[in-house]
């Protein structure tokens, strides 16, 4: 009945997913939740369902932050650009290949966050920036290894129902 009206496990699963990561982002601030997320569905769905997740997500970052319109469309795109080489390299859903481009894209995030900062004339303390930088490295990490977990359940289920 549900898949019917278009509802699906996996519609489901992404639609907790942005929520929790939503959530998430107000009990840790400069930390974005929705990388792993991203990274789950470059690994897993099509190209147009990548773009569903990824514009709202950008829209809400770019929102919520102090930087000028910028910081998070060069973060996103460095992402899917690192996943898209990356998986000419690695296989894609390979726990090395998700370190790797967890890595990269935390040192991405910090160099465009002090170069965004500092042309608005904006001080980060050095330090600060590194450890959010390991943060969002260890978040993104983390939560891909449960978001895969728990997709591959959900598919996994609902292939059999």
């Amino acid at each position: 009945m549900l898949s019917v009206i278009g509802v699906t496990p996996i519609r489901i699963f992404w639609v907790v997913f942005f929520v929790l990561a939503v959530w998430l982002q107000l009990f840790f601030p400069g930390t974005d939740f929705f990388v792993s997320g991203i990274i789950l569905c470059l690994q897993r769905e099509r190209f147009r369902h990548v773009l569903a997740l990824i514009l709202p997500a950008l829209l809400i970052q770019e929102g919520a932050g102090a930087l000028v319109f910028g910081a998070g469309l060069l973060r996103y795109g460095g992402l899917v650009g690192m996943f898209l080489i990356g998986r000419g390299l690695f296989e894609a859903r390979s726990p090395v290949f998700i370190l790797l481009l967890a890595a990269a894209f935390a040192l991405a995030q910090m160099i465009i966050l002090h170069t965004m900062a500092g042309l608005q004339s904006m001080n980060i303390q050095g330090q600060r920036l590194f450890l959010e930088s390991l943060t969002m490295f260890a978040t993104t990490v983390l939560g891909w290894w449960f978001l895969d977990a728990v997709y591959r359940f959900i598919s996994r289920h609902a292939s059999q129902s």
